[in-house]
């Protein structure tokens, strides 16, 4: 679409001067805390356009300049056509997409090889309706209902407000996602809540192994598990998440899913993070509280028109 052709092709170098395989060829010299890791402290974007799924009839997960800028154009264009009266998806915030230590990725998911979900049966009709029904707002998806979900493990990509702030301690790292200002305080070696508490997003933990932070995410709200954002999850699944700064302005994210309920073998998808100045605000959910009301109203009236 030619409306977005004068701000695909200068992001796409601009970010390609930025990630170049040879500005990362030799180990960074990262920023560290007074307590010897990694800084990761903050604000971080992750504006990219790379689906979690590879798309149909692309088969490499690795992509050149030419082949990023056609896939580009093609999910711009979708996103427009697709969803002509939402100004946030048709026009997504991100112009590029993912790059992870100067690579284009086609996709988030890098485990299958061939870029897709593994869903069981179950799982498969979990993603089929995990946008829910319309019976009641608690079968609706928890964006929508303005509980949250994108910060939550793993942390997800959408098309607006993809700016993350972490703070760091000696016990704590704080994650703050601007998007429904999901929060989360992971503590750094200490045990698991008991499992009868159960958190929206699940309880995380984390431990350092070497210069990477891994948080380990278990025992999610059986309520909230399946109406996330983007992928599904059951209420016993378990995500790992991989943090390690690949260069000073560069934060590598790593997640696994292990959940067989939902997936016949555990899955990996890959990112990264980039340091950014802008700010982050105030994301205030009202709207979704009014379009719940509409959406249910709706609902009501064409079951009256049904009987009539």
């Amino acid at each position: 679409m030619s409306r977005h052709t004068h701000v695909l092709f200068p992001a796409v170098v601009l970010l390609l001067g930025a990630f170049a395989p040879g500005a990362l060829a030799q180990a960074p010299t990262i920023p560290r805390t007074a307590e010897g890791r990694p800084d990761f402290q903050g604000v971080w974007s992750s504006q990219w356009l790379s689906p979690v799924e590879r798309p149909t009839g692309v088969t490499k997960l690795v992509l050149d300049e030419t082949e990023a800028a056609l896939l580009t154009r093609d999910i711009l264009v979708r996103a427009e056509k697709n969803n002509p009266l939402d100004p946030e998806l048709a026009e997504p915030d991100a112009t590029s997409l993912a790059i992870v230590r100067g690579e284009f990725r086609s996709s988030l998911i890098i485990d299958p090889p061939d870029g897709k979900l593994p869903y069981t049966a179950v799982g498969r009709s979990a993603a089929r309706a995990y946008i829910g029904g319309l019976d009641g707002p608690e079968q609706r998806m928890t964006t929508e209902r303005c509980i949250g979900g994108v910060g939550w493990a793993p942390l997800q990509i959408r098309s607006a407000s993809m700016l993350h702030r972490i703070v760091q301690t000696p016990g704590f790292v704080v994650v703050q996602t601007e998007a429904y200002d999901d929060t989360r305080i992971i503590p750094v070696g200490m045990e698991p809540r008991p499992a009868a508490l159960k958190l929206h997003g699940g309880d995380s933990i984390s431990r350092w192994e070497g210069d990477v932070l891994v948080v380990e995410t278990r025992n999610p709200n059986p309520a909230t598990s399946t109406h996330g954002i983007v992928t599904v999850k059951s209420p016993d699944a378990v995500i790992v998440e991989r943090f390690e700064l690949t260069a000073p302005d560069e934060l590598g994210y790593r997640y696994t899913v292990t959940d067989p309920a939902y997936y016949s073998a555990p899955w990996t998808a890959e990112y990264s993070f980039v340091r950014s100045r802008d700010q982050m605000f105030e994301f205030a959910c009202h709207e979704g509280n009014h379009s719940m009301r509409g959406m249910l109203a709706g609902a009501r009236q064409e079951q009256l028109l049904a009987v009539k």
